[in-house]
């Protein structure tokens, strides 16, 4: 880019080294503004006629949000995990590549990555826009933080399609082989030892010694279970009544959150795990509520005035509609999280 362009630094004026011009400078400051879609830039000359463009509102949004104490691909696996035994079934091809789909998910959550905000974008479907990181600070999760490292690094931008790829190795771009991100199921469960969730156990199959992780919060995995009930099962959707210490009330896009962890438990064959508890007619209802989620929110603007026919969820639209007027979201991000939805949603004919 040009240094004379305008180049657009996310966070607003984060930095302690840029100065504003000299009163006597030979080239007169100059403010400008800028509008387009949902974001609003300011440039202004600094020390040159390099200008530098930001959007306030970022680090507003990331100051004010409010994180559950365990991420999309944490509740995933925990979802998928036998409580006992301590380890996914050995039959589950899907789970990989939608753990993937989830870190990028949670990475737009967090206001890390974002679409480029190219008008042309719309030409192309959902799955093959392109992403950029806007933001590169660490998150303190380590799977986040290595996936955000590997797409900060990467000078060109890739679409939500490639960089799932590249990160579960489902690729045949050689060059690119060094992106794909190894043992993710087995560092999620360290990790959800060390928060209590899971402890550590060695078992014998055979011929080898293998490590599991059964679940020593059952607690936990409850909290998880009853959200996604209330959101597949009850006419009304209401989170505040299955609200807890991991996943308080305040937490930030809690109703979509929700709905893309059950589009994530679908997409990884794990959902069942959750429904086991019902009845036949009850569990094929809510096979076919997780694919009416799924098809609504792949697309954007995400279908909110959908009503169920199942009799389901009536008022969740309503919900997402609320939540995402009073969070000021940004409408790059929401974008981004439905494109990775709507390659969920074709998962069966990627694998």
């Amino acid at each position: 880019m040009s240094s004379s362009g305008l180049q657009r630094r996310r966070g607003g004026n984060k930095t302690s080294t840029t100065t504003a011009p000299s009163s006597n400078s030979s080239k007169p400051s100059t403010d400008s503004s800028y509008d387009h879609d949902t974001d609003n830039y300011t440039a202004a000359n600094v020390g040159t006629d390099h200008k530098i463009g930001y959007d306030a509102r970022d680090s507003e949004r990331r100051e004010s949000l409010k994180l559950p104490l365990l991420t999309l691909m944490e509740e995933v696996l925990l979802i998928g995990l036998k409580d006992k035994e301590g380890y996914l079934s050995f039959w589950n091809d899907n789970i990989s590549y939608a753990l993937r789909g989830c870190i990028l998910l949670e990475l737009a959550f967090r206001f890390k990555i974002s679409l480029v905000n190219d008008p042309a974008r719309r030409r192309f479907e959902l799955s093959d826009r392109l992403i950029e990181v806007i933001d590169s600070e660490p998150t303190g999760e380590v799977l986040l933080d290595e996936a955000l490292k590997i797409m900060k690094n990467d000078e060109s931008n890739l679409s939500v399609t490639n960089w799932i790829d590249l990160l579960s190795g489902e690729t045949w771009n050689l060059m690119k082989i060094n992106y794909q991100l190894k043992q993710v199921r087995e560092r999620l469960a360290k990790g959800l030892v060390d928060k209590g969730i899971l402890r550590t156990e060695r078992k014998n199959f055979f011929l080898f010694d293998m490590a599991t992780h059964p679940v020593a919060d059952k607690l936990s995995k409850e909290y998880i279970k009853n959200r996604l009930l209330n959101v597949l099962v009850q006419r009304n959707t209401d989170l505040d009544t299955v609200a807890n210490d991991q996943f308080p009330k305040d937490t930030s896009f809690r109703y979509l959150r929700t709905i893309s962890l059950v589009c994530g438990a679908y997409a990884a064959n794990v959902l069942e795990n959750v429904l086991l508890s019902l009845n036949y007619d009850k569990r094929d209802q809510a096979f076919a509520r997780a694919d009416e989620l799924l098809n609504d929110f792949s697309e954007f603007p995400f279908n909110t005035s959908h009503q169920s026919p199942l009799g389901i969820g009536l008022n969740l639209g309503q919900e997402i509609t609320s939540e995402l007027e009073s969070s000021n979201s940004n409408e790059l991000q929401l974008e981004l999280i439905a494109a990775v939805l709507s390659v969920f949603a074709r998962m069966d004919s990627i694998l």
